[in-house]
């Protein structure tokens, strides 16, 4: 038999086997509300300040209540609850209004928070080293919901089976106007004579990642730069790489169909990320 998972429930940790939010939570009526993923190795939460500074910000954006709370001794038992004290665990937040009426954003008297974990197994060594198979997804878009990582998440799982049903691993999203966004659970960096660029796009997530590894590159004396990007673009730099806290940064081996340019500089930004990672607090 398996051992029995536990999550947080607002304030208890339970089983998940009685874990029960309502039917009338707005965040399952309406994707009211907000999430981040985080990657824990060996009981430690890689950049869990910067993640709840991104949540809290999209709640009050959203006049959604923040929860104070001890937020590392939480995740520390819910990990050991779960045995994932050791190896490698994918731990969710995610925070609703959650069962409260009204037009527009209404005040909620009880939001809804629920903190999971589970097994987490990255990309294998080899998968790195060949990267991923990109496709674009052609339904651009253009919201400032996209600044936020909002439970409204359909858009991007349409993308993400879009590029499925093409042999890719990863979908890239494009503004409406037809430049590179992100994608569709990454954002993206590539090289180009030497620099290093980010797509700048009205709709797209500010990436923990991101951020961090632009600290981690001033940190040696380079820069990342948020530019308006174009697919044409992409296709001409010298290497291009995915990111988010999960997996940190793969590699893009080819675009729609066609080969990308490598770069052997995967194993330096991989390197001074994960300095970054281990200096984090908690």
């Amino acid at each position: 038999m398996a051992p029995e998972e536990f999550v947080w429930l607002n304030d208890d940790l339970i089983p998940l086997s009685l874990a029960r939010v309502s039917v009338q939570d707005r965040g399952f009526l309406y994707g009211d509300g907000f999430f981040e993923t985080l990657r824990a190795e060996g009981g430690k939460v890689f950049f869990l300040r910067e993640h709840l500074e991104r949540l809290k910000a999209s709640a009050a954006a959203f006049r959604l209540a923040f929860p104070t709370l001890p937020w590392e001794m939480r995740l520390r038992q819910l990990l050991a609850a779960n045995g994932m004290d050791r190896g490698v665990a994918r731990v969710k937040i995610l925070l609703t209004r959650g069962a409260v009426e009204g037009l527009g954003l209404p005040p909620a008297a009880s939001p809804t928070l629920v903190i999971w974990a589970r097994p987490y197994i990255p990309p294998s060594p080899e998968e790195y080293a060949a990267g991923w198979p990109v496709a674009t997804f052609p339904e651009g878009r253009a919201t400032f919901l996209g600044r936020h990582k909002s439970l409204n998440y359909l858009f991007y799982l349409a993308a993400r089976q879009f590029a499925l049903d093409r042999g890719a691993k990863e979908a890239l999203i494009l503004e409406a106007d037809g430049r590179i966004s992100e994608g569709a659970a990454t954002s993206l960096v590539y090289l180009s004579a030497g620099r290093y660029y980010t797509p700048e796009a009205a709709s797209a997530l500010p990436g923990v990642t991101l951020a961090l590894l632009s600290r981690a590159l001033k940190k040696q004396g380079l820069g990342l730069e948020w530019t308006p990007t174009h697919v044409s673009q992409l296709k001409e730099a010298q290497g291009i790489w995915l990111a988010n806290s999960l997996m940190g940064l793969m590699p893009v081996a080819s675009l729609d169909g066609e080969p990308v340019t490598r770069s052997d500089r995967s194993s330096f930004l991989q390197q001074i990320l994960g300095a970054e990672a281990q200096a984090s607090d908690f």
